[in-house]
């Protein structure tokens, strides 16, 4: 169950960003456009991955989508742990560099999923916790 929601978190991150690929414009990434409505070389009706380019995208895809599957393969409490704190990371670069032209406000996306993080990992026995009780049982 626990290992379903974090690989369910990972999905969700690839499918956040790869919407975010297929629809936003400039206006919706450019604090230029949405301060006083004109960016520099662009327009801000412009697609954003025409502008930037596909690879920023995929950088941010891959920061959102790697803590929870390495929680999900590792299956380790500690694994876990830290990647609910690569998230809270990732949310406060969001944060910092939310007026740079980038991709960067879908990293908005690592607060929901660290808080979803933070209660799976409550839910997640330890290895050594579930060896005792297998043991335990024989």
């Amino acid at each position: 169950m626990v290992r379903s929601v974090w690989w369910a978190l990972a999905v969700a991150a690839l499918a956040y960003t790869a919407w975010g690929g297929t629809s936003l414009t400039m206006f919706d990434v450019s604090m230029a456009c949405s301060k006083i409505g004109e960016g520099g070389s662009y327009r801000c009706s412009d697609r954003a991955v025409d502008v930037m380019g596909v690879w920023p995208l995929i950088v941010v895809g891959l920061l959102l989508a790697t803590p929870p599957t390495v929680a999900a393969i590792a299956m380790r409490q500690w694994v876990s742990w830290f990647a609910v704190v690569s998230l809270f990371v990732f949310f406060a670069a969001g944060v910092v560099y939310v007026t740079y032209d980038s991709y960067t406000n879908l990293l908005f996306l690592a607060l929901p999923m660290a808080v979803v993080g933070s209660i799976t990992v409550m839910f997640q026995r330890s290895a050594s916790a579930a060896r005792q009780k297998r043991h335990h049982a024989l």
